[in-house]
Protein backbone atom coordinates (compact mmCIF):
# COMPACT_ATOMS: atom_id res chain seq x y z
CA UNK A 1 0.00 0.00 0.00
CA UNK A 2 2.81 2.37 0.91
CA UNK A 3 4.69 1.45 -2.26
CA UNK A 4 1.61 2.15 -4.37
CA UNK A 5 1.20 5.53 -2.69
CA UNK A 6 4.90 6.33 -3.27
CA UNK A 7 4.67 5.32 -6.93
CA UNK A 8 1.56 7.44 -7.40
CA UNK A 9 3.23 10.43 -5.76
CA UNK A 10 6.34 9.98 -7.90
CA UNK A 11 4.20 9.72 -11.02
CA UNK A 12 2.34 12.93 -10.14
CA UNK A 13 5.62 14.75 -9.51
CA UNK A 14 7.03 13.49 -12.82
CA UNK A 15 3.88 14.54 -14.66
CA UNK A 16 3.94 17.95 -13.01
CA UNK A 17 7.60 18.43 -13.95
CA UNK A 18 6.87 17.53 -17.57
CA UNK A 19 3.99 20.01 -17.62
CA UNK A 20 6.22 22.76 -16.23
CA UNK A 21 8.93 22.02 -18.81
CA UNK A 22 6.39 22.05 -21.64
CA UNK A 23 4.99 25.34 -20.34
CA UNK A 24 8.45 26.89 -20.16
CA UNK A 25 9.39 25.59 -23.60
CA UNK A 26 6.26 27.09 -25.12
CA UNK A 27 7.12 30.43 -23.53
CA UNK A 28 10.65 30.36 -24.95
CA UNK A 29 12.45 29.70 -21.66
CA UNK A 30 14.50 26.72 -22.82
CA UNK A 31 15.51 28.54 -25.99
CA UNK A 32 16.61 31.54 -23.91
CA UNK A 33 18.65 29.36 -21.55
CA UNK A 34 20.23 27.40 -24.40
CA UNK A 35 21.21 30.53 -26.32
CA UNK A 36 22.76 32.16 -23.26
CA UNK A 37 24.55 28.99 -22.18
CA UNK A 38 26.12 28.75 -25.63
CA UNK A 39 27.20 32.38 -25.39
CA UNK A 40 28.69 31.80 -21.92
CA UNK A 41 30.56 28.68 -23.02
CA UNK A 42 32.03 30.48 -26.03
CA UNK A 43 32.89 33.55 -23.94
CA UNK A 44 34.59 31.48 -21.24
CA UNK A 45 36.45 29.44 -23.85
CA UNK A 46 37.76 32.62 -25.44
CA UNK A 47 38.76 34.11 -22.07
CA UNK A 48 40.49 30.90 -20.97
CA UNK A 49 42.38 30.74 -24.28
CA UNK A 50 43.35 34.41 -24.03
CA UNK A 51 44.47 34.10 -20.40
CA UNK A 52 46.49 31.00 -21.22
CA UNK A 53 48.31 32.68 -24.14
CA UNK A 54 49.02 35.92 -22.29
CA UNK A 55 50.14 33.98 -19.22
CA UNK A 56 52.49 31.88 -21.30
CA UNK A 57 54.06 34.63 -23.39
CA UNK A 58 53.31 38.07 -21.89
CA UNK A 59 52.20 38.23 -18.24
CA UNK A 60 53.46 36.65 -15.04
CA UNK A 61 50.05 35.94 -13.51
CA UNK A 62 51.57 34.71 -10.29
CA UNK A 63 53.27 38.07 -9.67
CA UNK A 64 50.28 40.06 -10.92
CA UNK A 65 47.78 38.13 -8.82
CA UNK A 66 49.89 38.24 -5.68
CA UNK A 67 50.46 41.97 -6.19
CA UNK A 68 46.76 42.69 -6.49
CA UNK A 69 45.63 40.72 -3.46
CA UNK A 70 48.46 41.99 -1.30
CA UNK A 71 47.15 45.56 -1.69
CA UNK A 72 43.57 44.69 -0.77
CA UNK A 73 42.58 43.54 2.69
CA UNK A 74 40.30 40.54 2.95
CA UNK A 75 37.75 42.62 4.81
CA UNK A 76 37.64 45.21 2.02
CA UNK A 77 37.19 42.55 -0.67
CA UNK A 78 34.33 40.94 1.26
CA UNK A 79 32.71 44.34 1.90
CA UNK A 80 33.05 45.34 -1.77
CA UNK A 81 31.49 42.06 -2.85
CA UNK A 82 28.58 42.44 -0.44
CA UNK A 83 27.87 45.99 -1.59
CA UNK A 84 27.99 44.95 -5.24
CA UNK A 85 25.65 42.01 -4.70
CA UNK A 86 23.22 44.13 -2.69
CA UNK A 87 22.89 47.09 -5.04
CA UNK A 88 24.03 46.52 -8.61
CA UNK A 89 25.82 43.21 -9.05
CA UNK A 90 27.91 44.86 -11.76
CA UNK A 91 31.29 43.59 -10.53
CA UNK A 92 31.87 40.13 -12.09
CA UNK A 93 31.59 37.34 -9.54
CA UNK A 94 34.50 35.55 -11.26
CA UNK A 95 36.97 38.07 -9.82
CA UNK A 96 35.92 37.24 -6.29
CA UNK A 97 36.03 33.51 -7.01
CA UNK A 98 39.64 33.95 -8.13
CA UNK A 99 40.33 35.88 -4.91
CA UNK A 100 39.36 32.85 -2.81
CA UNK A 101 42.34 30.98 -4.24
CA UNK A 102 44.73 32.95 -2.04
CA UNK A 103 43.57 30.74 0.84
CA UNK A 104 44.77 27.21 1.50
CA UNK A 105 41.14 26.10 1.80
CA UNK A 106 39.08 28.21 -0.62
CA UNK A 107 35.81 26.27 -0.19
CA UNK A 108 34.75 28.03 3.07
CA UNK A 109 35.32 31.38 1.38
CA UNK A 110 33.33 30.32 -1.66
CA UNK A 111 30.53 29.34 0.72
CA UNK A 112 30.86 32.73 2.44
CA UNK A 113 30.53 34.51 -0.91
CA UNK A 114 27.42 32.46 -1.62
CA UNK A 115 25.86 33.39 1.73
CA UNK A 116 26.72 37.07 1.28
CA UNK A 117 25.31 37.04 -2.24
CA UNK A 118 22.09 35.43 -1.00
CA UNK A 119 21.86 38.02 1.78
CA UNK A 120 22.56 40.74 -0.77
CA UNK A 121 19.62 39.43 -2.78
CA UNK A 122 17.38 39.84 0.28
CA UNK A 123 18.60 43.43 0.63
CA UNK A 124 17.91 44.01 -3.08
CA UNK A 125 14.38 42.72 -2.50
CA UNK A 126 13.90 45.26 0.29
CA UNK A 127 15.30 48.00 -1.94
CA UNK A 128 12.76 47.00 -4.57
CA UNK A 129 9.96 47.29 -2.00
CA UNK A 130 11.19 50.76 -1.06
CA UNK A 131 11.30 51.77 -4.73
CA UNK A 132 7.75 50.48 -5.19
CA UNK A 133 6.51 53.05 -2.68
CA UNK A 134 7.97 55.96 -4.66
CA UNK A 135 5.86 56.46 -7.82
CA UNK A 136 8.42 58.41 -9.84
CA UNK A 137 11.35 56.20 -8.88
CA UNK A 138 9.23 53.12 -9.53
CA UNK A 139 8.25 54.34 -13.00
CA UNK A 140 11.90 55.06 -13.84
CA UNK A 141 13.02 51.66 -12.51
CA UNK A 142 10.32 49.84 -14.45
CA UNK A 143 11.50 51.50 -17.66
CA UNK A 144 15.12 50.59 -17.01
CA UNK A 145 14.36 47.01 -15.96
CA UNK A 146 11.48 46.40 -18.36
CA UNK A 147 13.24 43.45 -20.00
CA UNK A 148 13.86 41.69 -16.68
CA UNK A 149 10.33 42.45 -15.49
CA UNK A 150 8.95 40.92 -18.68
CA UNK A 151 11.03 37.75 -18.24
CA UNK A 152 10.05 37.36 -14.58
CA UNK A 153 6.41 37.85 -15.53
CA UNK A 154 6.74 35.25 -18.29
CA UNK A 155 8.79 32.59 -16.49
CA UNK A 156 8.35 33.33 -12.79
CA UNK A 157 10.61 31.52 -10.34
CA UNK A 158 12.44 29.69 -13.13
CA UNK A 159 14.02 32.96 -14.24
CA UNK A 160 15.09 33.73 -10.66
CA UNK A 161 16.87 30.37 -10.47
CA UNK A 162 18.60 30.92 -13.80
CA UNK A 163 19.66 34.45 -12.82
CA UNK A 164 21.01 33.07 -9.53
CA UNK A 165 22.98 30.26 -11.17
CA UNK A 166 24.33 31.81 -14.35
CA UNK A 167 25.92 35.15 -15.31
CA UNK A 168 23.12 35.99 -17.74
CA UNK A 169 22.11 39.10 -15.83
CA UNK A 170 23.12 40.97 -12.65
CA UNK A 171 21.28 39.08 -9.91
CA UNK A 172 20.61 42.20 -7.85
CA UNK A 173 18.78 43.90 -10.72
CA UNK A 174 16.71 40.80 -11.38
CA UNK A 175 15.67 40.76 -7.72
CA UNK A 176 14.56 44.39 -7.92
CA UNK A 177 12.57 43.49 -11.05
CA UNK A 178 10.96 40.69 -9.05
CA UNK A 179 9.61 43.16 -6.50
CA UNK A 180 8.07 45.28 -9.25
CA UNK A 181 5.74 42.35 -9.88
CA UNK A 182 5.11 41.80 -6.15
CA UNK A 183 6.62 38.33 -6.33
CA UNK A 184 6.03 36.54 -2.98
CA UNK A 185 8.97 36.96 -0.62
CA UNK A 186 8.85 33.35 0.61
CA UNK A 187 9.02 31.98 -2.91
CA UNK A 188 11.85 34.35 -3.71
CA UNK A 189 13.82 33.06 -0.70
CA UNK A 190 13.30 29.52 -1.95
CA UNK A 191 14.32 30.12 -5.57
CA UNK A 192 17.24 32.35 -4.59
CA UNK A 193 18.88 29.43 -2.75
CA UNK A 194 20.33 28.57 -6.15
CA UNK A 195 22.68 31.49 -5.53
CA UNK A 196 24.44 29.47 -2.82
CA UNK A 197 25.13 26.70 -5.30
CA UNK A 198 26.67 28.93 -7.94
CA UNK A 199 29.86 29.74 -6.07
CA UNK A 200 30.73 26.15 -5.26
CA UNK A 201 30.05 25.12 -8.87
CA UNK A 202 32.04 28.02 -10.27
CA UNK A 203 34.92 27.35 -7.88
CA UNK A 204 34.97 23.70 -8.94
CA UNK A 205 34.80 24.69 -12.61
CA UNK A 206 37.65 27.18 -12.38
CA UNK A 207 39.99 25.34 -10.08
CA UNK A 208 39.15 21.66 -10.40
CA UNK A 209 38.32 21.39 -14.08
CA UNK A 210 40.37 24.22 -15.61
CA UNK A 211 43.11 24.23 -12.94
CA UNK A 212 43.24 28.02 -13.16
CA UNK A 213 45.05 28.17 -9.81
CA UNK A 214 48.10 26.59 -11.48
CA UNK A 215 48.17 29.53 -13.89
CA UNK A 216 48.09 32.23 -11.21
CA UNK A 217 50.08 30.83 -8.33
Amino acid sequence: MINDHTKASTHRSSTRLKEVLIHLRERGFLKYVGRNLLFIILAYAFIVFLVYLTGKYLVDYNRLFQGLISHLSDGFVIFLFFISESFTGMIPVDLFVVWTQKFNSPLPYLALLGILSYTGGVISYQIGLWISRLPRVKAYTERKLSNYIELVGKWGGAFIVIAALFPFTPFSLVVIAVTMLKFPFRLFLLYALARLVRFVIQGAFFFDLLKVDSWIG
